[in-house]
């Protein structure tokens, strides 16, 4: 009866240990169910700011593990962060998606941002794992990027949105007050957080199949200080390299041979030096009768009158690269922007340029994007992991196939 009562008593205790343990490897076994996929969109990182990486960083050696995936493609045009996650997310370009620019025009007629899945067309990966019965996570260091895709997310995580849980295991986000005190060390401290609930999660949920993160500190400093090499958006770079470092063992930790991780941007970033006074140029040809949205390379216009001197006056401004216009049918078309939602005008500014309300704004803008620059549209993307081995990037050349990818590891068919 004595060694009855034991073997109950460590039968007991053994299940305490494995209910207290790490459970997404264990609890799926390695090959019988879905791997954990990792989503990682650095916004704002062009793909030779990963050769700015010192030798010895975590991104750099595991870029050089034969296990590891690693190429340059194209994000969408305007390559710009609403239409780039839109894409990534979607697996389609914005002519499919709807998610053409920066903002569009509301049904009352006022611009409206990219923050809600209603403005999607079509289902996001979120929405295509939770339709098979898939865990998922959307963590955001940007809340529009959140919100346009928090539609089937079992956890959306962002500064403007924390759960409990993550308040008891990560704390609150960076103080909003502190940003202007300190504008690099803020965002670097806000992705750290993002990474940190990311980490928080794996630790939490059961099994989690896919999580989507954003990090947003390197588009910030991008805008600020320039692409990399600047020196704050290198150290930048660098920081999020450690706490992607963090967040890989993690994975190991909870996840034990059964995950997957792929990290990419949603645009790049290029230098800018002389700016473009887009109003100044709209107010002249159409007065104060358009909508405009200014987004760095690229200037949107809705206009009911005055449209075709418009792309007349744009065309001949210093600075400007292309204008494309309500007639300019098979540009839009090859662009992949043939939606009702896309302006009837878009400007694209050179090499160099940006769209600008002041030159005073230049005294703390140096780097720019949205254009069909290579620097705006050549993006890392990077596959790694136990579950990633096999997976080849070979052939993959757009940011729309990165859902593709995912799904494929999943093992969901649309």
């Amino acid at each position: 009866m004595i060694r009855h009562r034991g073997a109950k008593l460590l039968i007991a205790a053994l299940i305490a240990l494995v209910a207290a343990a790490p459970v997404c490897g264990a609890a799926r076994g390695a090959g019988q169910h879905p791997p954990t996929i990792v989503l990682i969109v650095i916004d704002g990182c062009p793909a030779r700011s990963f050769d700015d990486l010192p030798k010895s960083s975590f991104l750099t050696t595991m870029r050089e593990q034969a296990e590891c995936g690693f190429s340059v493609i194209d994000t969408v045009f305007p390559s710009s962060t609403a239409a780039g996650h839109g894409a990534i997310f979607t697996g389609s370009y914005p002519q499919e998606n709807g998610v053409t620019g920066k903002e569009y025009v509301r049904d009352d007629g006022e611009l409206g941002r990219f923050d809600s899945p209603s403005l999607i067309t079509g289902r996001t990966l979120f929405e295509v794992a939770h339709a098979v019965g898939l865990r998922t996570a959307m963590i955001s260091a940007k809340g529009n990027v959140r919100l346009m895709l928090s539609k089937d997310v079992d956890a959306s995580v962002g500064p403007d949105a924390v759960p409990e849980w993550v308040l008891d295991t990560v704390g609150p986000p960076p103080d909003k007050a502190t940003q202007y005190q300190d504008f690099s060390g803020w965002h670097r401290g806000l992705d750290q957080w993002v990474l940190n609930a990311a980490e928080a999660y794996l630790r939490q949920d059961s099994a989690p199949a896919f999580v989507g993160i954003n990090l947003g500190s390197l588009d910030k400093l991008g805008h600020r200080y320039g692409p990399t090499p600047a020196e704050e958006t290198l150290q930048t770079l660098i920081s999020i390299d450690e706490g992607i470092s963090g967040l890989v063992r993690t994975l190991d930790e909870t996840c034990p041979g059964d995950w997957s991780l792929l990290v990419t941007a949603d645009h790049g970033m290029t230098r800018v030096v002389n700016p473009i006074l887009a109003n100044d140029i709209v107010d002249a040809a159409v007065g104060g009768q358009a909508l405009v949205t200014l987004d760095g390379g690229v200037l949107y216009v809705w206009a009911e009158e005055g449209i075709d001197g418009l792309v007349q006056t744009l065309s001949g401004a210093e600075g400007v690269a292309e204008v494309i216009g309500p007639k300019d049918k098979e540009r839009r078309v090859a662009l992949h922007i043939d939606n009702p939602r896309t302006p009837p005008l878009i400007a694209v500014a050179q090499r160099g340029h940006m769209f600008i309300e002041s030159e005073a704004f230049m005294e703390y803008t140096l780097g720019s994007h949205g254009t069909t620059i290579d620097s705006d549209v050549r993006v890392p993307i990077m596959l790694c992991g136990p579950r990633a081995a096999g997976v080849s990037l070979k052939g993959v050349n757009s940011v729309t196939q990165i859902a593709g990818i995912v799904e494929s590891m999943l093992g969901i068919e649309r």
